[in-house]
């Protein structure tokens, strides 16, 4: 559906700077499952040497975390890239940036259907990297005893 009025243009812009704040953030997961993996290997270590199974399983939901961290904020872009697409009108319109209109493309190619029936998530992509961070925190404070 394509808006038309004096807010269409404030739409996509919004959409625009929705979709670009989580494409950027999207990246938080990676540093997360890298200490994710660490935390895991590292609660491995400590289980053979009498540590608890627990610590190892909340490592896994830690790791998982930084996962989820990642596609959350992914879909929340792509899905506010899609909502762009409906609302922007004409030459004046805001325009999302070239890698993300690429990148939108690519999963439109993949996977037409899925990605235009994706729903943003703004704010649980946004708490989902806080919440990683606290989990690991956690199983780091259990490990270092």
């Amino acid at each position: 559906m394509i808006s038309q009025g004096p807010y269409a243009m404030d739409a996509a812009a919004d959409h625009v700077r929705f979709a670009v704040r989580h494409a950027r953030w999207r990246w938080s997961g990676a540093p997360l499952l890298v200490t994710g993996a660490v935390l895991f290997m590292w609660a491995l270590g400590d289980l053979a040497r009498g540590g608890t199974g627990s610590t190892v399983l909340l490592s896994v939901f830690g790791t998982g975390m930084a996962l989820a961290s990642f596609g959350a904020n992914h879909d929340a872009a792509m899905a506010m890239a899609v909502r762009w697409r409906s609302e922007a009108v004409g030459p004046a319109a805001v325009q999302l940036p070239d890698n993300l209109r690429d990148e939108l493309a690519e999963e439109l190619e993949r996977d037409r259907a899925g990605t235009l029936s994706l729903r943003a998530s703004p704010k649980v992509a946004l708490v989902l990297p806080f919440v990683t961070i606290a989990v690991q925190a956690w199983v780091a404070s259990r490990l270092l005893g």
